[in-house]
């Protein structure tokens, strides 16, 4: 990727000075923001240089990487619902839990994150002059116009790795201004590189129903939900003679399954679901040269049938949006347009104005709807899931005391009675909403401010 990133550099145009703060040289960047196309797994690339040229300068727009991953990723990054969830500020909101204004925003395969989220983000991280890198492996035209949308007149540039030029611009409409440069409509470029890399081919198999517990162990299965993770976990457990192991991998593991994207060195089963999830869990095989597609039931959503479709009538390149070794790529192959919610927006960006404790407290509702859960065990964090699956699960995988459930803050384990009322005083839409307020503002306990940091739970295989 190195003609990726020094284009990218090149763009930014970063000149250095004279002047030094914190040790560090200070340098004047324009005011550039990317969609970047590329293959799975290739973004490290980008970063890396970027990392290290920021642990050196200081720049007028921005003095840290901020990285950003779907919510499905494993845990060691920021996810995006708590990201989102920092990214309004008001005068009500207590807790700094980090600094984005001062950042080079990266969202990491963003096309896995919530439309109506997303596309919120895009237009407050605009409104602000952040800078941001929107990075996919499954280009749309349609997000990346509905982003440009967003940064008005601030300058947006989509870099494209390709076969060949003309790839990235196929159906859009486009003025050609030299090799690879183009100048498309709603006022933004196009860049095409062609990068000297080998792509190795990964063929896919589609499967269906029982035919899953045929492929050969050991494996990695992926789910699409947390609940259907412990429905196979309890399945395996009780038909198979072999150890099953849910979210985390081991040597003992013949068969682990999991939810979440996260590394693999055995063969991957993936429940059908949207492209980019698929490409995403395609990315992480190590060394074997084949994914299953799983075929669970009759019918999916629009989205995911949208995938079936496209990986059933031909065979593509799971490995690079463009194409591989004669295989076609997948790049706005599923061309469906990202759902949009105009007065989310308006509500959202209110928050970032003065208001008062009754205006913030109606605000929470939204927040409620893309707010996730940390779970903690003695030694450390050991995943994220959605509140829906803690409130339907919270006596299986939660240490409940008397009348009080055991919480971790900042300033360590205390069973709480304040949360214990979030899980037990009013139903899943009450939980949320006090996860929001509390991802925002202190928890207040028995005369103490206390900062929320998650809840503590069972070992994973105590959860059956």
């Amino acid at each position: 990727m190195l003609r990726m990133i020094g284009k990218v550099l090149e763009l930014l145009n970063c000149k250095e000075t004279e002047r030094e703060i914190n040790r560090r040289k200070f340098s004047i960047c324009d005011d550039v923001n990317f969609i970047l196309n590329l293959p799975i797994g290739y973004l490290k690339d980008v970063i890396s240089p970027l990392e290290n040229y920021l642990s050196k300068h200081m720049t007028n727009n921005f003095s840290r990487l901020t990285r950003v991953v779907p919510n499905d990723y494993e845990d060691t990054q920021l996810h995006f619902s708590k990201f989102f969830l920092n990214l309004y500020s008001s005068a009500i909101s207590e807790i700094p839990r980090f600094n984005i204004l001062t950042s080079l925003v990266i969202l990491d395969e963003y096309r896995m994150m919530p439309d109506k989220a997303l596309i919120a983000a895009a237009d407050e991280l605009a409104r602000n002059g952040i800078n941001a890198i929107f990075s996919t492996s499954t280009p749309s035209v349609f997000f990346e116009e509905e982003i440009v949308s967003r940064f008005r007149n601030r300058r947006v540039v989509s870099i494209s790795i390709v076969n060949e030029y003309g790839q990235a611009v196929e159906g859009r409409d486009c003025v050609k201004k030299g090799e690879g440069y183009y100048q498309c409509r709603g006022s933004y470029e196009v860049i095409e590189l062609i990068e000297d890399f080998d792509i190795r081919d990964l063929d896919y198999e589609i499967i269906k129903g029982e035919e899953v517990f045929k492929v050969k162990e050991p494996f990695t299965l992926f789910v699409n939900s947390w609940e259907k993770a412990l429905r196979l976990y309890r399945k395996l457990r009780e038909e198979r003679n072999t150890e099953v192991c849910l979210l985390n991998s081991s040597d003992e593991c013949k068969v682990t399954i999991t939810p979440k994207i996260m590394p693999t060195r055995f063969n991957v089963v993936s429940e059908i679901s949207s492209l980019p999830t698929i490409v995403a869990r395609s990315g992480i095989i190590n060394d074997k040269d084949k994914i299953y597609v799983w075929i669970d039931r009759d019918n999916y959503d629009t989205v995911t049938e949208s995938t079936l479709n496209l990986l059933s009538n031909i065979k593509v390149c799971l490995k690079h949006p463009f194409g591989c070794n004669g295989k076609m790529g997948y790049a706005n192959k599923t061309v469906l347009k990202p759902n949009i919610d105009e007065r989310l927006i308006k509500r959202l960006s209110e928050i970032s104005h003065l208001m008062d404790r009754r205006e913030f407290e109606k605000v929470t509702e939204v927040f409620s709807d893309f707010v996730t859960v940390d779970l903690f065990t003695d030694k450390e964090k050991i995943t994220t899931v959605p509140p829906e699956f803690v409130y339907e699960n919270k006596k299986k995988i939660l240490y409940y005391g008397n009348s009080c459930v055991y919480t971790y803050f900042t300033d360590g384990e205390k069973c709480s009675k304040i949360v214990y009322n979030w899980l037990e005083g009013g139903g899943v839409s009450w939980l949320k909403r006090n996860l929001a307020r509390a991802y925002k503002n202190y928890v207040e306990e028995e005369g103490k401010k206390k900062v929320f940091l998650g809840l503590k739970a069972r070992d994973v295989e105590e959860w059956i």
